[in-house]
């Protein structure tokens, strides 16, 4: 009798997430933007949140934007792929041939080695499923656009119109530890979190309202930028000596712009979701740790499972039949009441 019971009880509960699929109705956030800051081998911090998502099936995006690493997490996450990302942090980024150190003292030779990244991790043995990416939501890469004597720009390209292994390539072209730019049509292309690390308030230009939009940044709650030091300026300058940078030169220490954009995100913007990584951590743009990097990973997937889950206590249980309950109230449809017999 007692195995009778549960195993009717297990039916009422499969009925009841066939019904919620059906209805469409999620014990999840209801989000229609996701935005990803970039910040280089942090990004196993985003990584770590959308593994999190791809394992409980969460994927109600209309819309992501990325910037740097962070649209390269949102590419492998939309084409059902966050592996990519994932093998990428812990093993390829880790080998010594994406990060060449060494080269600093050579103008010639790439420090971040970013053809070699697009030929391993998104042309590789697995390569980024373009066919299914285009079935999914909209990808937009942040990409800057630095045409010469005439001020950087930021540029959208569409994971559904644009060549998304060149615009991974330019939004992680780091000034200075990239050589040179990204040509892509009449483009000169850079890093696209240059000018737009933290790309929230396109969704918003776009018609998004603020609880649409859910941001993952890889700096903790109330990080802000200090000024680049004498040293990193020397090194800028000495690059980008030619007059035609000028306007690159003066876009590459925009701490107050990024500190401005932090500020509205806790401030004036406030409606917009945010997960911040932990105080504790420890991951920079160029971490070569592979204990950090799986610290990171793990911080990212505990983080994201106590935001999917933080409004589940505060919801009443439901019941489609009794004693099984659902995450999520159920609509019921009206009646119209019946005449009484008299």
């Amino acid at each position: 009798m007692k195995n009778l019971k549960t195993r009717f009880k297990d039916s009422l509960e499969s009925i009841n997430w066939l019904m919620l699929k059906f209805k469409k109705i999620s014990p999840y956030p209801q989000k229609k933007v996701l935005v990803l800051e970039g910040g280089g081998m942090r990004g196993i911090f985003l990584t770590g949140v959308m593994q999190a998502f791809t394992d409980r099936g969460y994927f109600p995006w209309k819309l992501i934007i990325g910037s740097s690493a962070g649209a390269l997490t949102g590419t492998a996450y939309a084409a059902g792929q966050i592996h990519l990302a994932r093998d990428a942090f812990f093993t390829e980024l880790l080998t010594g041939d994406f990060i060449h150190i060494s080269n600093i003292v050579r103008p010639e030779k790439h420090i971040l080695n970013l053809d070699w990244m697009i030929n391993t991790i998104i042309k590789g043995n697995e390569p980024l499923n373009i066919r299914r990416l285009k079935k999914s939501c909209p990808v937009l890469i942040t990409a800057t656009h630095c045409p010469e004597n005439n001020p950087p720009e930021t540029i959208y390209l569409n994971s559904k119109e644009d060549s998304v292994p060149t615009a991974l390539k330019a939004t992680a072209a780091i000034p200075f530890l990239y050589r040179n730019f990204v040509r892509y049509k009449h483009y000169k292309l850079l890093d696209g979190a240059l000018l737009d690390p933290i790309p929230y308030k396109k969704a918003i230009r776009m018609g998004f309202s603020e609880r649409d939009i859910l941001v993952i940044t890889t700096r903790p709650k109330g990080y802000r930028k200090k000024e680049e030091s004498f040293w990193i300026k020397n090194l800028y300058e000495a690059y980008y000596k030619d007059p035609k940078h000028k306007f690159l030169l003066r876009a590459l220490d925009r701490f107050k712009e990024y500190n401005k954009l932090r500020d509205d995100l806790e401030r004036k913007n406030s409606k917009i979701d945010v997960i911040y990584p932990p105080e504790n951590f420890r991951v920079n743009r160029l971490t070569q740790d592979s204990a950090k990097i799986l610290e990171g990973f793990e911080q990212g997937i505990k983080t994201a499972k106590e935001w999917l889950f933080k409004d589940k206590k505060k919801k009443k249980t439901s019941y489609l039949f009794p004693g099984v309950p659902i995450l999520q109230p159920v609509a019921h449809r009206r009646t119209r009441a019946k005449r009484p017999r008299f």
